[in-house]
């Protein structure tokens, strides 16, 4: 059976700074579950993580091609971003 951990990479790059990422396990997906079923936990994690550079931001959650996450800045403004994705744990 496999454990499968719902990753959180968030990318923060201030003006003239080097990018600055900060990777963090948000969820531990266990107990005999399917990827599928691990899919349907990441989809409720993203639509709830707020990461810690985007607090009292209004933000927008979207899908990527490869079922990953991209947790954005809704105006489109800002250095700041994060990536969320599964994983199985090996």
């Amino acid at each position: 059976m496999s454990t499968w951990l719902i990753v959180a990479e968030e990318s923060v790059t201030a003006e003239g700074a080097s990018p600055q990422r900060h990777i963090e396990i948000i969820r531990t997906v266990a107990g005999g579950k399917s990827r599928e079923e691990a899919l349907a936990e990441l989809y409720k994690a993203a639509k709830s993580h707020v990461p810690d550079s985007l607090k009292g931001v209004s933000r927008v959650v979207g899908r990527d091609g490869d079922g990953s996450f991209w947790v954005l800045p809704k105006s489109g403004k800002g250095f700041t971003s994060c990536h969320i994705r599964l994983i199985e744990q090996v």
